[in-house]
């Protein structure tokens, strides 16, 4: 996560090229002029806002030279509305180095899990945030993004989006988003091809083989995450799940796989991701469906007949 989140943190030198841009000062002479740097040093970085997908760089005529323009990308869009709303805020003192890395961990309201800074950097990060008014505390003692500033948190958000896609499109063109959060994602992809890239990990229908339940799929499913290491069989049952949480089909395998592995699962740790996942309420259904041998609290449980049968179909003992 930390090499590749790289490619996603701002230098203070993009920002203000940023700030610059959403002001109108577009063109290469304006950007040298105003920003006072060398012409090989702003190409260097507007080649690094390209490949974000912050900036397109057009040339009209020659005599004219080049144009920057913000890129017609949500996540440009909306930081270049931020630029243009707050410009007497010094943004690039607020957005540069780790601060994106932060400013994720605060909207996704989760743990201290990332593992591309310390703690030490957590804290002083945060409190240059807390001196500009950007984070408060919450009621709860965590920190988040002041209301005042929720184009921040949309344009947070959505670049997030945009980390996400890039990197799965990296792996294939045919790859499909199947669920993601944070910076997360469950994918579908042709089952010809094959992902070595650090991060993702087959799971959901695709690991069901690994517990001798022979499903038979023409696709494949990987769960990508910047700080999971590895795929214990309670993440394989609730992203089986997360493929489509109302398909009748995805939970009954998932129930099967729960039956099966019944006396191994850590229900703790079930109970725990489900909330984290927003599927608490469907666990615990399917713990009391298979602790009362059928009473079904939703209508998408098969009735007990149908999953004793099914399960004698694919060899687990109920």
């Amino acid at each position: 996560m930390k090499k590749r989140m790289k490619e996603y943190l701002f230098n203070k030198l993009e920002v203000k090229i940023l700030k610059e841009v959403a002001k109108g000062n577009n063109t290469f002479y304006l950007l040298k002029k105003f920003l006072m740097i060398k012409p090989n040093l702003l190409s260097y970085n507007l080649k690094k806002l390209l490949q974000k997908r912050f900036i397109q760089v057009e040339r009209k005529q020659k005599r004219l030279g080049k144009y920057v323009y913000f890129n017609s990308s949500k996540h440009a869009i909306l930081l270049r509305d931020l630029l243009l709303k707050y410009d007497h805020i010094k943004w690039e003192d607020i957005l540069s180095g780790l601060a994106i890395d932060v400013l994720f961990q605060m909207i996704n309201r989760s743990e201290f899990t990332f593992k591309s800074f310390s703690k030490a950097t957590y804290w002083r990060y945060t409190r240059k945030l807390m001196s500009y008014g950007i984070i408060i505390l919450s009621d709860d003692g965590s920190y988040e993004i002041n209301p005042r500033f929720s184009l921040l948190k949309d344009f947070l958000m959505e670049y997030q989006r945009s980390i996400l896609e890039n990197i799965v499109r990296s792996v294939s063109e045919g790859t499909v988003i199947l669920w993601q959060r944070d910076l997360e994602c469950l994918i579908r992809l042709p089952k010809d091809i094959n992902i070595s890239q650090k991060g993702f990990m087959k799971t959901a229908i695709s690991f069901f083989n690994e517990f001798n339940i022979p499903l038979v799929t023409d696709f494949s499913v990987y769960f990508y995450s910047p700080n999971k290491e590895k795929i214990r069989v309670e993440d394989v049952i609730l992203h089986t799940l997360l493929i489509d949480r109302d398909n009748p089909r995805y939970t009954l395998y998932s129930l099967l796989l729960l039956k099966k592995q019944w006396r191994k699962i850590d229900k703790e740790y079930l109970l725990k991701e489900a909330q984290r996942l927003e599927l608490s309420l469907l666990v615990n259904a399917m713990f009391q469906f298979l602790e009362t041998k059928g009473v079904r609290k939703v209508l998408m449980f098969p009735t007990w007949e149908e999953f004793v049968a099914k399960a004698d179909e694919y060899g687990v003992k109920v």
